[in-house]
């Protein structure tokens, strides 16, 4: 299973989490996030992080093109969108991210209410790469992640895209998100932070040791 942490806002708490063994770091590009990293601030440490840290962009409805311009600038190998994107929009972002010398992955992030939210998966086709499943009031402001049904992850893989699971997850509780949604990979934000926008070096690390055991630390 791999492990994503997500809300990095600087340089230090990216090489912490990628030096305890995280696979993917998600820097949030959103214009309204708590977490945000400004292009312009961004592009003194992400794109002089290690040539295998996978960094995924986080971002609203923006447009294409200027989500294509920061994945370029900061060497992105994925991009997360949030929000509530037709087929047709993921397309096109798809065609306009080939700018890049290496198209970065297409992460499609899902509010899960229930079962009939993972209905949308199959429309999506070949527009993503991956799907991340989230708590459904986590788009809310002064709301951090919560626990939900962390089952649907495995019932959304059954459509054929691989599972970022999100939601409230801790080093505590890692182990049995992973036993019952059997994820691609788990994703943390407010789980190992010590603030809104720095993370907790203990928290952290617990955190991707227990995922990485798949047992809680």
């Amino acid at each position: 299973m791999k492990v994503k942490i997500c809300g990095i806002t600087n340089r230090e708490d990216a090489v912490w989490a990628l030096n305890d063994g995280a696979h993917f770091i998600g820097v949030d590009f959103r214009r309204r996030s708590p977490r945000r990293v400004a292009p312009e601030a961004a592009k003194d440490w992400v794109p002089g992080l290690p040539a295998f840290a996978s960094v995924v962009g986080v971002f609203d409805d923006e447009p294409s093109q200027w989500i294509a311009k920061v994945a370029a600038d900061m060497n992105l190998k994925g991009v997360q969108l949030s929000g509530p994107q037709t087929p047709q929009r993921l397309r096109g972002l798809r065609q306009v991210l080939t700018i890049t010398e290496c198209p970065p992955f297409i992460i499609k992030a899902m509010a899960c209410p229930g079962p009939e939210a993972l209905e949308a998966i199959p429309r999506w086709g070949d527009a993503v790469d991956y799907v991340l499943l989230h708590d459904p009031a986590e788009g809310r402001p002064g709301r951090n992640p919560r626990p939900f049904d962390w089952s649907l992850a495995a019932a959304a893989a059954a459509h054929g895209k691989p599972v970022f699971l999100g939601g409230g997850l801790t080093a505590e509780n890692v182990g049995e998100a992973a036993r019952l949604g059997r994820p691609f990979a788990v994703d943390a934000t407010a789980g190992v932070e010590k603030s809104t926008r720095h993370k907790h070096r203990a928290k952290l690390r617990a955190f991707i040791t227990a995922a990485l055991l798949g047992r809680p630390a």
